[in-house]
């Protein structure tokens, strides 16, 4: 298994290799003079010659690539060209945290709910339930993510009673969903006494949640971002990224549950999975232990893709909700004004986190199936 991993992480090398030349070829491609960017349009070919020649733009491309990799090796990814006394770093580091914390926020709010979701689908496929929840995940899918945030404004912002008593009742509705299955399945002897505590815990909790969440609904802002850093604590800062987080997590809540019902009800068809249904298997015993783990493969890679996705695709959710995060800096302080250090910079970071994310999912196969950690022995 160690020496997998150790193959897995050296195969980073030409990736990230491959990922760089492609970053810095890109900016390359595109037209227009960096020097426009920093004199105006007015200067004279004198001046932007000059220019280019402090920019290190007069010389060969390769020369410039190695120069500009091996900086970016030492930490070092050159200064703004539009304000040469900041460093990319320093603007990278001002945004990276906003994007992670919204990206892992969506994700997390995603799987919390895509999980119970597909696997209750799954169990009960065809029932009214699954139908209900296949039309909600198919209205979900089609709503754009900018639509998806100006619905969520109007309803929590402006008229937060709405959304309010609607958590109130989802959570009472799925109290008694809960408590009604519990029954259902002690008629039909699905669960033991483990079982059936565990399933009135849940039920209770999620009650007790749901009057907690209706006594003390926060105040949520319309725009702006609080850092957890910035002395409010960490309440506001949640407070401010509950809805860019939630927008984002509504589609992926749709793509995530319906692969997993897809993948779970394959896996239910299973000969060990029967055998251990005619054993008399508890059912939340098959399904959490026996069924899930296989299925979760497809799961945790489109995690993974969807968490690179996120990290350097969420321009029209900042903008709508005024955040300052990698997103606007690529377009606004990068792209818009012609700052290519910024745009190599932060495409250079984004593009090696996303191979880190991946290569992290590729190597969390080992822990769920000991059949690849034999194979590679």
């Amino acid at each position: 298994m160690l020496r997998a991993i150790a193959q897995k992480l050296l195969m980073l090398v030409p990736v990230l290799l491959i990922v760089s030349f492609g970053t810095f070829l890109l900016l390359e491609l595109v037209p227009g003079d960096p020097a426009v960017a920093v004199l105006g349009p007015d200067a004279s070919a004198e001046e932007y010659a000059r220019v280019n020649q402090q920019l290190g733009l007069d010389k060969p491309f390769f020369e410039r690539y190695f120069s500009w990799l091996g900086d970016a090796l030492h930490g070092d990814l050159g200064n703004s060209v539009v304000r040469p006394s900041t460093s990319v770093v320093s603007l990278i580091a001002s945004r990276m945290p906003v994007t992670l914390e919204i990206a892992a926020l969506s994700l997390g709010m995603a799987l919390l709910i895509a999980l119970p979701l597909g696997i209750i689908t799954a169990y009960r496929a065809a029932s009214r339930f699954d139908r209900a929840a296949s039309g909600a995940t198919s209205a979900l899918i089609s709503i754009p993510p900018f639509v998806s945030a100006l619905l969520l404004i109007f309803l929590f912002v402006f008229n937060p009673e709405i959304p309010r008593w609607g958590w109130l009742l989802a959570m009472v509705a799925t109290s008694a969903w809960l408590v009604w299955a519990t029954v259902s399945s002690i008629k039909h002897h699905d669960l033991d006494g483990r079982g059936i505590a565990w399933s009135f815990a849940v039920a209770a909790v999620v009650l007790l949640a749901g009057l907690v969440l209706f006594a003390f609904w926060p105040e949520l802002p319309r725009q702006g971002f609080d850092r957890i850093t910035s002395g409010k604590g960490l309440a506001a800062n949640l407070r401010t990224a509950f809805l860019p987080a939630l927008t984002l997590a509504l589609t992926e809540v749709a793509v995530f549950s319906r692969l997993l019902r897809s993948d779970m009800m394959t896996t239910l068809q299973e000969d060990y999975v029967l055998s251990a249904r005619a054993k008399g298997m508890p059912t939340h015993r098959v399904l959490v232990r026996d069924a899930l783990r296989p299925s979760s493969f497809s799961l945790i890679t489109l995690a993974g893709v969807s968490l690179g996705r996120l990290l350097g695709g969420t321009v029209i959710v900042e903008t709508i909700f005024n955040l300052p995060g990698m997103g606007r800096l690529i377009v606004q302080d990068g792209v818009i004004p012609k700052d290519f250090t910024v745009v190599q910079g932060s495409v250079l970071v984004i593009a090696t986190l996303y191979v880190l994310v991946n290569a992290a999912v590729d190597l969390s196969y080992f822990a769920l199936d000991p059949r690849i950690r034999r194979g590679r022995r």
